[in-house]
């Protein structure tokens, strides 16, 4: 069977899905035995300039260190495909995707009206059939004014609205866009109301439904991803609108683009890593920034915001001497910030941005000039030609880790702009449930699991009886809400946070055999604040596996921040038989009302009830005499003994049993669902493992945990 694992941080269904539609339609161009990477690769001089002359033989490529051996090479250069021989075909247009992205930026009229007729004349460029285009305005966020199309007519009357009005004033139409693009993911069928997580839940489609179905998915994450992320500070805002127009378009092979017409912009004192960000994110994801500096062809210098910031700065650094007796005319500001100002003002020539933008991505800046036909006219250019290049990485454990490529050449004037690796999921498993982007920095926690006490959080597995061979198993998380960080948008209208975790269940070889992920965008009114800081999160997920020893892998992320949390559990899943069986015990935390949806079978409900266990095993003796918890039996139907059960709580060696009870006859289902108090008033402070019984005539089951008495 010929497996792919496209190389990319990102890999969603939407790629999964087009990829199928087009071995579907048309006999790929590359054709290997085996599991497979494939590689997109772009090569520039020292000018920027695209090189496409290159052998096979020029490239070295390496997956976690080891030399690989390059199974297919060609380059793709418009529609078409140049292999090492020389012989030329043409790509399939479905898998070799271009997506040219065009931003504007804040500008005032007289820069709109130039930076429209520039994008008016960019599109009459001769482009093939498998460019698409959206346009965005950027004001504190991405607003989407026209999603991903080759219609030169549509993207045109798109660009005469972009440049008609200040991009603060398109909140309205970012959102009828996103309307139109739910129209194009169908009706909701899934019961979710993400649109991200029900366009990676569709199923296979006609090949122009799944493309359109890409185009969607591509335009939703970066619109989104920027509205959960947007701050106040303009510089910091176009950072984070930058990142996401990345991030968002991180699912396809080939040359991506950002056409970015912008007045440029300053990085602000503490944003150097975001920026970073946004340009590693860019070359991991064949990505080129062409920043065109809305400014034109200008006369005044722009280092005048440099110079006055820098005189700025130093009057500050002179009064520092009068800070003990400060006069009535000296400003205290100036002398507090006067550090800050001179580290700002070396970054107040906003060209310098756009510069760095693009050199560190493979783009070009076009500035002090009003001609732009030269320069877009290139830009069409190069962002048709790239390498892609296929190994056998020959994983022998689908351990979820990530796999670092590195692709060299053998000349030391050209530079390589390539992915940086993968992450070890079966392809399968992929292809079904996708990779979310805020999954990226949980799999990379999952790969070094560093405790993070700055982001507490417990998780676990249960198992209960489940059809067939399997048992149903329930992957739990609780988490305090107390960390998590809120911050004002840029209106200061709501509050703003987030967190999201993933899960891996791997056997007792290390395989991953399932993936979980959950997703809880938040957004507040101020006086919802403390309520939610005093709260918790926690979450069920249900999967079936087959007996056996599993490790549960599971990291977190505070969404605002970006600080990550892992850790690992095991799991134990006992093999089903006819006799006496019990399920995990669970302590309860609270009690809550049933939910309007839960199913029928869900173990944790109970009537019109259901059970929040806890996972921390501690109980407070101060605060509580007893031992709430909660199991369910599973009674021999063919022993006619009735079940009891007892609990044995043993601390260094000392044993001390609480007495059996009887336990209720079982219910249509052939289980008892039992709730009790273990008594434990009389029990000294300490660790205890405490061992729960059920016996039902000779059989006997059993179930283990520990737990920490405090005063």
């Amino acid at each position: 069977m010929n497996r792919r694992i496209p190389c990319c941080l990102l890999l969603a269904a939407a790629f999964a899905h087009a990829r199928a539609l087009a071995q579907a339609h048309d006999k790929p161009t590359i054709q290997t035995s085996g599991e497979e990477v494939l590689v997109d690769v772009v090569v520039r001089d020292g000018k920027g300039k695209s090189i496409t002359n290159l052998p096979e033989s020029a490239f070295t490529l390496t997956d976690e260190g080891d030399a690989k051996q390059i199974t297919s090479f060609r380059l793709v250069k418009g529609t078409d495909s140049v292999s090492s021989s020389g012989a030329t075909s043409k790509v399939d247009a479905l898998r070799q995707i271009r997506l040219i992205s065009l931003i504007f930026d804040r500008m005032d009229q007289g820069e709109r009206a130039a930076t429209r007729q520039a994008a008016l004349l960019f599109l009459k460029n001769q482009f093939p059939p498998n460019v698409y285009m959206a346009v965005f305005t950027l004001g504190n966020e991405l607003q989407g004014i026209q999603g991903f199309t080759n219609n030169r007519d549509v993207l045109a009357a798109a660009v005469n609205k972009a440049t008609s009005r200040p991009s603060s004033q398109f909140s309205s139409d970012s959102q009828q866009l996103k309307t139109s693009l739910e129209e194009i993911l169908g009706p909701n069928q899934t019961g979710v109301q993400d649109l991200v997580t029900r366009q990676a839940q569709m199923p296979l489609l006609t090949a122009q439904q799944g493309l359109d179905a890409i185009m969607a998915r591509s335009m939703i994450e970066m619109v989104s991803l920027d509205e959960r992320s947007e701050m106040s500070y303009e510089g910091r805002s176009t950072i984070w609108a930058l990142l996401a127009a990345v991030r968002g378009q991180s699912e396809l092979p080939g040359r991506k683009a950002i056409v970015y017409f912008s007045e440029g912009f300053a990085i602000p004192q503490g944003a150097e890593e975001e920026f970073k960000a946004v340009i590693s994110g860019a070359n991991r994801n064949n990505l080129s920034f062409y920043p065109i500096d809305a400014h034109g062809l200008i006369e005044a210098t722009l280092n005048a915001k440099s110079t006055e910031g820098l005189a700025t700065a130093v009057s500050g650094a002179a009064q520092s001497g009068n800070m003990a007796v400060p006069g009535p005319f000296v400003s205290k500001t100036n002398i507090a910030l006067a550090e800050d100002n001179a580290i700002n003002a070396n970054r107040s020539n906003l060209q310098d941005t756009l510069q760095i933008l693009a050199d560190e991505t493979g783009g070009f800046l076009t500035a002090n000039t009003n001609d732009f036909q030269t320069p877009l006219e290139r830009i069409a250019e190069e962002i048709e030609t790239y390498y892609e290049l296929t190994y056998s990485p020959h994983i022998e454990k689908y351990d979820g880790k990530f796999r670092q490529i590195s692709v060299k050449l053998n000349r030391s004037d050209l530079k390589v702009y390539s992915r940086a690796g993968y992450f070890a999921l079966p392809p399968d498993m992929l292809r079904s449930s996708g990779l979310n982007i805020y999954e990226v920095p949980l799999l990379r926690a999952l790969s070094n699991v560093v405790p993070n006490k700055a982001l507490p959080f417990e998780s676990g597995g249960m198992h209960f009886h489940g059809d067939g061979n399997l048992e149903t198993c329930g992957f739990l998380i609780d988490m305090p809400l107390s960390n998590i960080t809120l911050r004002e948008n840029g209106d200061k209208s709501r509050i703003l946070g987030g967190l999201a975790y993933v899960a891996l269940i791997k056997d007792a070889r290390g395989m991953v055999v399932k993936k979980l992920q959950g997703d809880m965008p938040l957004e507040l009114t101020r006086d919802q604040v403390i309520s939610l800081k005093l709260s918790r999160f926690t979450d069920v997920e249900y999967f079936d596996v087959p007996p056996g020893y599993y490790t549960i892998e599971a990291a977190v992320l505070d969404k605002q921040s970006g600080q990550t949390n892992a850790r690992r559990n095991a799991m134990f899943v006992p093999r089903q038989g006819v006799g006496l069986a019990m399920s995990s015990v669970a302590l309860i935390r609270k009690w809550r009302p049933k939910e309007p949806d839960a199913a029928p079978d869900d173990p944790f409900v109970i009537g019109d009830k259901s059970v929040t266990p806890t996972l921390l095993p501690k109980i407070n003796k101060s605060a509580s005499s007893s031992l709430p918890f909660y199991v369910v039996v599973y009674p021999n139907a063919k022993n006619a003994e009735k079940p009891e059960m007892y609990i044995e709580f043993n601390r260094d060696g000392f044993l001390k049993r609480v007495a059996a009870s009887a336990l209720e006859a079982p219910d249509a289902q052939g289980r008892v669902q039992y709730v009790a108090n273990a008594p434990i008033g009389q029990f000294d402070p300490g660790n205890y493992a405490v061992r729960f019984v059920v016996k039902q005539g000779t059989e006997k089951a059993e179930e283990n945990f520990s737990v920490l008495l405090e005063p």
